[in-house]
């Protein structure tokens, strides 16, 4: 025996967070596409900055939609774990309910 004790109900929940910190990463890039700004409303400063402020806004974007992705697929990983300890002990249980003890 290993000595290890696995909750899935508690995978679950982590999974669940997971779920929520997506949620948040989303509202955030959500944020970041408000705050792109046409080239015009820079005036003449734009002239000098406006191409790095868009590739800096376009990296931004493309983290938070890999932080959605990477969330989204923690999330699942976890909650897949979480069914295969349950459908392993399920298995056991039955596999130990159809032995027979002779006590007498």
């Amino acid at each position: 025996m290993s000595g290890y004790s696995v909750s899935p109900e508690e995978l679950r929940a982590y999974a669940d967070k997971l779920d929520g910190h997506r949620a948040t990463a989303s509202a955030i890039k959500g944020l970041v596409d408000k705050a792109d700004v046409s080239g015009k409303s820079w005036g003449v400063v734009g002239v000098f900055v406006f191409d790095t402020y868009t590739n800096m806004l376009n990296d931004l974007r493309d983290t938070f939609t890999a932080m959605e992705e990477g969330l989204q697929s923690g999330a699942g990983k976890f909650r897949d774990t979480a069914q295969g300890y349950v459908d392993q002990e399920e298995a056991l249980q039955q596999i130990l309910n159809g032995i027979k003890v002779d006590r007498g």
